[in-house]
């Protein structure tokens, strides 16, 4: 769901506007007439996350329907680049994401946003990873599935969660060097202040969620980037425990048994 509260009054404000126009997996934004700062615009994605705090990490925009609207990200890295989750496929954003190298690996946190990931694996030759759990129809020539609970590793930076519950094969991406986890619809923020595991969409398991929640206690992260939901900035590991126990607890009223 996509709606324009406000009007943009200044430049920046505009161009904000013309790339939520772009992402939208609805097509639910437009603007009143043709303009050709679309074109300008096209070229700004992939956007980066936080230039300074998290070199590399990029937001693919291009929402798709077929994902839910949720987020992909493309990771720049030395040893292959990775794009998290299926953006909408579009030749512009497949042009500038092949100025950056293109794409090495697709990791695909769960079955709900894979997108368009043949279009990109084609384009790209890049290997798809998806647990086997969530292997569906669509899914099924993924290159490289996998198995059992993890954990799982791409070269020597990236381990691979399995957090089952909201699906089987739910698994997070963890950027070690970085601190940074990538959710897809394990974990996000929905407010200023609230988290969510998005328990009314839960296709398996609450109470199995919020145990792969609990594995998040055991690993080293500042940011959080979701498919869905706003991203989590924590000041530092104790932080994010912290706030990752009183969510739990919170939960533990609510569910029994977890």
């Amino acid at each position: 769901m996509s709606a324009v509260i406000e009007q943009p009054s200044s430049e920046e404000d505009r161009r904000h506007a013309l790339q939520a126009l772009l992402s939208c997996p609805t097509n639910s934004i437009h603007t009143e007439k043709p303009t050709m700062e679309i074109i300008h615009v096209q070229k700004l994605f992939p956007l980066a996350v936080d230039e300074s705090r998290l070199p590399g990490i990029y937001y693919c925009g291009y929402h798709s329907e077929k994902s839910y609207g949720a987020a992909a990200y493309l990771i720049i890295h030395p040893e292959g680049n990775i794009l998290v989750d299926s953006p909408r496929y579009t030749g512009v954003l497949a042009r500038n994401i092949e100025i950056f190298g293109g794409a090495k690996f697709m990791f695909l946190t769960h079955m709900d946003d894979v997108a368009d990931h043949d279009k990109w694996s084609k384009r790209f030759g890049c290997k798809r990873i998806l647990h086997s759990r969530d292997v569906k129809e669509s899914t099924v020539d993924v290159e490289m599935k996998l198995y059992g609970n993890g954990p799982w590793s791409i070269g020597t930076e990236f381990d691979l969660i399995h957090t089952p519950g909201h699906t089987e094969g739910s698994v997070c991406l963890y950027y070690k060097p970085l601190k940074v986890l990538f959710t897809g619809d394990h974990f996000a923020k929905t407010g200023d202040s609230e988290f969510s595991i998005f328990e009314q969409v839960n296709r398996v398991s609450v109470n199995m969620q919020l145990d792969s929640l609990r594995k998040l206690l055991d690993l080293d992260f500042k940011w959080i980037l979701p498919g869905h939901g706003r991203s989590i900035q924590f000041r530092d590991n104790q932080e994010k425990n912290s706030a990752l126990e009183a969510f739990l607890a919170q939960k533990k009223e609510a569910y029994v048994s977890i």
